[in-house]
């Protein structure tokens, strides 16, 4: 080892000291944050109670079976939205009659106008007829609505818009609907929509309905607007916290944060962000998937992404010679056993506390963060041990004001980041110096080298894991939980190792010219001859195909929805999500940890450099992915700890099994060379 290599390996003891030190803090969060999502186990079930009125009327079961049909199966919630009389007349509670079909009723003092709506009362019935007129009075004002004295009862007379407009305009929330559904024995899910020109009346009059009614377990605003938007939301979170019901927001349709609602982002950051998330599947997406595959969906939604209201839709038309209703029944029944055997139990659902970790340890935690970013930057640009910590107390002071000035949000982040990128790299280059140790021996026998790729496979991904615990403590919070917050470069996160990691390679391992890159000089003798050399026509297919590899790998990783899934892929995900307790990464399992065992292997065998190098930069794509798991801030960190797991043991079995299949087809080659010299 010359003189600059043995330099990078002395580093300052302190450093490796607060990187214990702040994840031993970690740990401590991590536990912490473990025992709040644990307890968070309770999943609401909701159904539109509109749309199983009209299924059932299809059925030959009784009203009453069906809605033991649907208990049975796991609903604990109906979801009531703003009535109209569209509604209202398909539930039988009103008539609604136009003026030609009110021309044979006797009206006493007065006449019927052409071109009205007339609302009348249906005998048993009353009680709905009221509310009606109510909602009419307060939505329309009593200068349009008339109630007039008929030979069939009394009859209201609207006037000043088209039947049809009258037919579809949200009236309100029914009282008398919301005590139907606690009466049969589910909780209420109310779904308002906001008024025009809202006025803190309106949201009185919301509330009004739901006074004496129990069991009311969430709010989900209907429309592009919550109750109250856009000047009067204050109110309405003050009167569902009153009421003690929960605020729940609507996962966007790439279940990446929330559908936009006006007003919704700004009461959640109000109440703390402790807010409930619903699922749910658009009506044209469930037309295309299997009852089987919707159930999936909503499956993994509920145990990776915080989920705890599942919004079922009604199947259009039933499947398997089954009717609508029974269709649905199925699939809501195939999610809850699902959910069931993880644990989950079915009712008000559980809404995550205001959670922010304890800041001193988030501090401490954080100088573990830095001590590890200048504890792998001395491995690649060597610096004295007065120099790091010179570096290390300095960035650390810098970082502590900020911390203090901002109140975390921002510095923590930057240091989340730091983490994923550094600890990866930090395990390859600590790898890569055990290599060295072998450099100059005689290739080793199949087994040790294999025992020795197992071994450091292992050692790599616990030094990573160091990261993965940084980041999973230091955004631990509410408004990471729920995607209010969203750790910010990802992608980074894959392609700054495998930069990083080439040259920390090329600094320690002859592979350009059999020359190591390790000073300025030889850095800029390599940029000239590499972009002064000749290049073959093959190269750029080559080129063209790595780039296809690159687009693909970024492409499907992190928070956008990027390079689609092939059907074949998502076969392996539902078999490895129903069979273990978290689906591990296939470019963990498959290509990043059996590539780095056998990158070990090829070192330990002495085979040519060039393919020890890209056996490395394949291993980098399963270290980094470890820690680029606990990124996604909104899956339960056990569950990200438990896909590493996953994804190190099957990588592990299927890295021996590439081993000996390499080993295998060496055999078969040089008995097939032996064989052509014997025949020579």
């Amino acid at each position: 080892m010359n003189h600059r290599n043995a330099q990078k390996s002395k580093y300052s003891w302190i450093l490796i000291l607060c990187i214990i030190i702040g994840l031993l803090s970690s740990l401590y969060l991590v536990f912490e944050r473990h025992q709040i999502e644990k307890s968070q186990n309770h999943i609401e079930n909701i159904v539109d109670y509109d749309a199983v009125l009209r299924a059932s009327a299809f059925e030959k079961r009784s009203q009453q079976e069906a809605f033991d049909a649907l208990r049975n199966a796991g609903v604990t919630a109906f979801a009531i939205y703003d009535r109209t009389l569209e509604k209202a007349k398909d539930a039988g509670q009103v008539k609604v009659l136009s003026s030609e079909e009110m021309d044979s009723v006797r009206v006493n003092g007065a006449a019927i106008k052409p071109g009205a709506t007339y609302v009348a009362l249906i005998s048993g019935k009353e009680g709905y007829y009221k509310e009606i007129r109510e909602d009419l009075y307060h939505r329309i004002g009593k200068d349009k609505v008339k109630e007039l004295n008929t030979s069939i009862g009394p009859v209201l007379e609207l006037y000043g818009a088209t039947a049809d407009s009258y037919a579809k305009m949200n009236l309100g929330i029914s009282k008398l609907q919301a005590q139907e559904v606690v009466d049969r024995g589910f909780n209420v899910i109310v779904r308002p929509t906001n008024y025009r020109n809202v006025t803190s009346e309106d949201i009185q009059y919301v509330f009004k309905r739901l006074e004496g009614i129990p069991h009311v377990t969430g709010m989900i605003f209907a429309g592009k607007e919550a109750l109250g938007a856009p000047n009067l939301t204050d109110e309405t979170l003050a009167l569902l916290n009153k009421n003690h019901i929960p605020l729940v927001g609507i996962e966007a349709v790439n279940q990446l944060q929330y559908e936009p609602q006006q007003g919704f982002l700004e009461m959640a950051a109000k109440n703390n962000y402790s807010v409930g998330r619903v699922y749910t599947i658009a009506k044209e997406e469930l037309k295309k998937i299997t009852p089987e595959e919707a159930a999936q969906r909503f499956y993994i939604s509920d145990i990776e992404r915080n989920i705890r209201f599942n919004l079922f839709p009604m199947y259009e038309t039933g499947i398997n010679n089954e009717t609508v209703l029974q269709t649905t029944i199925n699939y809501i029944n195939i999610a809850t056993e699902k959910l069931a055997v993880k644990g989950y139990e079915f009712g008000p659902a559980d809404i995550y506390p205001a959670y922010t970790p304890n800041p001193l340890l988030v501090v401490i935690t954080m100088i573990g963060a830095i001590a590890l970013f200048v504890y792998v930057l001395q491995m690649m640009l060597p610096m004295s041990k007065h120099t790091q910590l010179v570096a290390f107390f300095g960035i650390s002071l810098a970082s502590i004001v900020v911390f203090i000035l901002t109140s975390g949000t921002l510095i923590t982040q930057i240091w989340a980041l730091s983490s994923a990128i550094m600890a990866p790299v930090g395990a390859m280059i600590r790898l890569m110096e055990e290599w060295r140790r072998y450099d100059g021996a005689r290739p080793l026998g199949a087994i040790k080298s294999t025992i020795l790729a197992l071994l450091y496979l292992v050692i790599a991904a616990l030094f990573a894991a160091i990261g993965g615990m940084y980041i999973a403590s230091l955004l631990g919070n509410t408004k990471f939980f729920m995607e209010f917050a969203l750790f910010r470069g990802v992608k980074l996160t894959f392609v700054l190792p495998i930069i990083l990691v080439i040259i920390a390679y090329l600094q320690r391992f002859p592979l350009w010219n059999g020359r190591m890159i390790n000073s300025k000089e030889e850095a800029k003798t390599f940029v000239v001859e590499f972009l002064t050399m000749d290049v073959k026509l093959y190269v750029f297919f080559i080129i063209a195909a790595l780039g296809g590899a690159v687009w693909v790998f970024v492409g499907r990783s992190g928070h956008t929805a990027g390079v689609p899934v092939p059907g074949f892929e998502l076969m392996l995900r539902r078999f490895l999500e129903n069979t273990m307790y978290a689906r591990p990464r296939e470019k963990e399992f498959i290509i990043g940890h059996p590539a780095l065992m056998l990158a070990t292997f090829a070192f330990m065998r002495k085979w040519p450099t060039v393919i020890h190098f890209l056996l490395t930069l394949a291993g980098v794509i399963g270290i980094a992915s470890m820690v680029e798991t606990f990124c996604h801030l909104r899956t339960p960190v056990f569950m990200s700890i438990m896909r590493g797991y996953d994804g190190l043991l099957i990588g592990a079995l299927f890295g021996v099994l590439l081993i000996i299949a390499v080993r295998f087809m060496m055999y078969v080659t040089q008995w097939f060379q032996a064989r052509e010299v014997d025949h020579e």
